[in-house]
């Protein structure tokens, strides 16, 4: 029998270890949980595993080199912004996501958002419960119907969200460095450059991955170009919006309003500036939430593990520039 290969959980989401055994198990595995919070804890709890499944504490290349037989690092999430992935290369370790888990509920999460900002449920429910019945409500709320929205970034989540737009009779704009226009097409939105998706919006829905690049991406200037009635939406990743940009812009009457399901630090405390105003509307980062997603995520990530565990390499693997060192590695 071969030699017993142990893998860690250091997320502390998913309750029990039934789905990870019912995968794992066949291929002779211990499987441990030793939930993390910090990268002291991290570099111990995976220095005799040979593949990890992460939460969201920072892997480097110091934290690698303490993992001598590592072979894959599973984030069961979308984002992998807190996994070095040039130092896991470097270093013959797989590292793969779970993109396709929460496509639906993040999309159907973007558009009640944007429902409520056109509706302004939750400020009438507050009323009713408040003892306040006001028919006319005391804010502006305008017609639906031949709105514009501007979705940035045009990947699953941003297509799905035009999809489920398409019935709203809204204008769909779209912008994404990385396809051409036909593709925006295809999804059934008309490609815009940058600054005309601003200007010409009435909602702005966000959908990036945090990147070097993204980060901070949304800040005074950006939100300089959007028009004063307009909000902007965010459910991809909290810190590709400047915070205190944002609130200065809704407080001045820059833009109208937000609504965010991702902030800078997570969960914020009591005093966050974003609570200061009620036009912005904060949930928490429950975006990617159902039954269904949530035991997908689960089940797709071990499924990766048994597949590098299996000489394989993943099915969403986010470095494949590691091919060369993970083959040498003979798994």
């Amino acid at each position: 029998m071969s030699e017993t290969r142990t893998v860690v959980i250091t997320s502390n989401v998913f309750p029990g270890l039934e789905v990870e055994q019912d995968i794992l198990t066949p291929l002779n595995v211990e499987i441990v949980k030793r939930p993390c919070q910090t990268r002291k804890q991290l570099i111990a709890a995976g220095k005799d595993a040979a593949a990890l499944i992460v939460g969201n504490v920072w892997i480097d290349a110091e934290v690698l080199s303490h993992w001598p037989n590592c072979l894959a690092i599973v984030k069961p999430a979308v984002g992998v912004d807190n996994i070095d992935l040039e130092a896991a290369t470097a270093a013959g370790v797989c590292v793969a996501n779970v993109p396709d888990y929460g496509t639906d509920e993040v999309a159907t999460h973007a558009m009640a958002l944007l429902l409520n900002a056109i509706r302004y449920v939750d400020a009438e429910a507050t009323a009713v419960r408040g003892g306040r019945w006001q028919p006319k409500p005391p804010y502006p709320i305008q017609r639906s119907a031949g709105r514009t929205l501007g979705i940035i970034g045009f990947g699953r989540i941003g297509q799905s969200v035009a999809r489920k737009a398409a019935g709203f009779d809204w204008r769909l704009l779209a912008w994404d460095p990385y396809l051409d226009d036909d593709e925006i097409r295809r999804g059934n939105a008309e490609p815009a450059d940058f600054d005309t998706l601003l200007a010409q919006s009435d909602f702005v829905s966000l959908h990036l991955p945090l990147t070097e690049e993204t980060q901070g991406m949304i800040g005074a200037s950006v939100l300089a170009k959007m028009k004063p009635t307009s909000f902007l939406v965010n459910t991809a990743r909290g810190p590709i919006v400047d915070s205190g940009a944002l609130l200065e812009a809704v407080e001045s009457g820059q833009i109208a309003g937000a609504a965010l399901d991702v902030i800078d630090e997570e969960p914020p405390p009591p005093d966050h500036p974003l609570h200061r105003t009620d036009r912005i509307l904060v949930t928490a980062h429950v975006a990617w939430y159902s039954e269904q997603a949530f035991r997908d995520v689960r089940v797709k990530a071990v499924q990766e593990v048994a597949r590098v565990l299996g000489g394989q390499l993943p099915l969403n693997l986010v470095n494949p520039g590691v091919k060369p060192r993970f083959d040498a590695r003979g798994v």
